[in-house]
């Protein structure tokens, strides 16, 4: 995924088996052509590449990435709230200022 564009690529939505009561059913439409619906992106959608992390991520073995930042490039090795929180209060460059500073306080928390 990293460096790729990936814009053309389908995605599955399936639904969620707790809350399949709640889903709105699909159209005639849809089911006539064998259950897909295609998500339309307004036509002035443009791909943008997420902010690159410069933590030392980059150099992760794919083999071993367990998650990644939605706000960034970052990829996850281990993964635990705390690595989350050093993470966003420290290298995330696309991180919101809120998040950020949550994650500060949240790190404070444990170091008193």
């Amino acid at each position: 995924m990293n460096g790729n564009d990936h814009s053309d690529c389908p995605v599955e939505l399936r639904p969620c088996p707790e809350h399949k009561d709640e889903q709105e059913p699909i159209s005639d439409e849809a089911l006539s052509e064998g259950g897909l619906v295609e998500i339309k992106f307004p036509d002035n959608w443009q791909h943008s590449n997420q902010p690159h992390c410069e933590c030392g991520c980059a150099d992760t073995d794919a083999s071993e990435i367990v998650g990644w930042c939605l706000h960034c490039d970052h990829v996850y090795a281990n993964y635990t709230p705390e690595i989350e929180n050093r993470h966003f209060a420290s290298h995330c460059p696309g991180v919101p200022e809120t998040v950020r500073e949550a994650s500060r306080a949240r790190l404070a928390k444990r170091t008193m």
